[in-house]
């Protein structure tokens, strides 16, 4: 159960195990016990002696118990498609979600987060030495390509956006807020997360606080404002009217910054040492590793610790760890379903095992008397695996009916595929239909193999 729990949630406590949750767990197995224990005991007690050496001398099975085995088996059948195909459709949620492109690497990056109090930092160029200090030691760590600080990771936060005005260009339309989400961040940030270029270069070392004002756009922005030409050159002006422009000097693809699902927005990137502290401060501490990123997680707690030793250090994760957080639901279910779908399958398996091969077993004369009269071994397997699959049919046409509308309430949580998907209903289908076949052909080849003389001296 904690590794159900994503990084990032187990400070939470989600998995722990008390003595109240396996108190429960026993008395529900107790009760489930006796409650299913109840129906054979019934029929049991209201068969007559006559009525059982009647079916005795006719070896044969049917009645109600005939009836509630198949039953059952039917209902197992039923539920392992239903959660089969709920766990089906997880998996190519998150399979669809995966494969979409974030726009930068999120492999081998490591992060930590860093806030700096107002007190002791009272200026932006004591909190540039520190970032400095900070980055240049961390990209001096064995197995560590590049260092950078950022006020937001990719998909950390869904907001934090600024108004933004293109110099010269049309005012917004109505309704239009015309924001755009802004990171500010030192040197190297975009080329440590592998953002590509599109147009023009990155922020870099010119961009100091007396170079002239530099902005890197997102592919977004500049498909909106500049589809007709370059964005390379056109100035923006961010919140007031009256504030210093800011001049393009690169374009980058659009990283998605708000996760998986929500859609793009302009962004802007832009560099501290050439912004007002009031807009954002770097807080998150973002490293690009040779190998293993959580082989960092000290060495660069101990970096941090060395330029102070009083700055406490939060959520420190790997950029993996962070994204799978955004799916954390999805995975979450896909488990759990997946979980109770194997079960549910293995005890289907089992009960239709179980089914056909009491009934080989109950019927044994009457198999040996049609392999004494000439029925053919592949006759008598036949009847036997008939017999499992029309029970598999009856449940396959219940389970697809209740899948088909229990999945709806899974709608919400899918992406890229819809609740009565055809592939998934398909491949689970024949999925159960293949295992049914292989549960049915054991009891099937038992009943094949009856030796007829050793059943009829046996009656005899």
């Amino acid at each position: 159960m904690a590794r159900l729990t994503p990084r990032g949630f187990a400070e939470l406590g989600a998995s722990a195990l008390d003595v109240r949750l396996v108190a429960f767990a026993l008395a529900l197995s107790v009760v489930t016990t006796v409650v299913f224990s109840l129906a054979p005991a019934l029929q049991a007690s209201r068969t007559s002696l006559q009525d059982a050496l009647q079916q005795s001398a006719r070896s044969a099975v049917g009645g109600s118990g005939r009836l509630t085995r198949d039953a059952l088996v039917v209902l197992q059948v039923a539920a392992a498609l239903v959660l089969l195909v709920g766990a089906g459709l997880m998996l190519r949620t998150l399979a669809n979600l995966r494969a979409i492109d974030v726009g930068f690497r999120p492999d081998h990056l490591m992060t930590l987060s860093t806030t700096l109090p107002p007190a002791r930092y009272t200026d932006t160029q004591k909190r540039l030495a520190f970032y400095t200090r900070v980055t240049s030691d961390a990209a001096a760590l064995p197995g560590v390509e590049r260092a950078a600080y950022v006020s937001n990771l990719p998909f950390v936060t869904q907001g934090d956006t600024i108004f933004y005005a293109v110099e010269g260009g049309a005012p917004p339309k109505a309704g239009d807020p015309q924001d755009a989400l802004y990171r500010v961040g030192t040197e190297g940030y975009l080329a440590t997360i592998d953002a590509r270029v599109l147009e023009g270069r990155l922020l870099d070392a010119r961009d100091a606080g007396g170079a002239p004002r530099a902005v890197v756009v997102n592919e977004t922005l500049a498909r909106r404002h500049f589809s007709d030409g370059t964005a390379l050159g056109h100035q923006l002006r961010f919140g007031a009217p009256d504030t210093p422009p800011f001049t393009i000097v690169g374009v980058v693809n659009d990283v998605r910054e708000r996760g998986y699902e929500r859609a793009m927005k302009p962004a802007v990137y832009l560099s501290f040492a050439q912004t007002p502290a009031t807009w954002a401060l770097p807080e998150f501490l973002v490293v690009r590793t040779k190998e293993r990123p959580e082989d960092l997680a000290e060495p660069l707690q101990r970096v941090v610790r060395a330029a102070d030793p009083d700055q406490p250090i939060t959520r420190v994760r790997t950029m993996s760890d962070i994204l799978a957080l955004d799916v954390a639901d999805r995975n979450q279910q896909m488990l759990l379903l997946g979980a109770f779908a194997a079960l549910a399958l293995l005890l289907a398996s089992i009960g239709l095992y179980g089914v056909l091969t009491y009934v080989v077993s109950q019927r044994r004369r009457e198999l040996g008397l049609r392999l004494a009269l000439g029925a053919s071994t592949r006759s008598v397997m036949q009847m036997v695996v008939l017999r499992g699959l029309s029970l598999t049919g009856i449940g396959l046409t219940i389970g697809l009916g209740l899948a088909w509308g229990l999945t709806r309430t899974l709608q919400n949580l899918l992406y890229g595929v819809v609740a009565a998907d055809p592939v998934t209903f398909g491949v689970v289908a024949v999925l159960l239909a293949c295992i049914a076949l292989l549960a049915s052909y054991l009891p099937a080849r038992r009943a094949a193999r009856t030796d007829p003389i050793a059943v009829l001296r046996a009656e005899g």
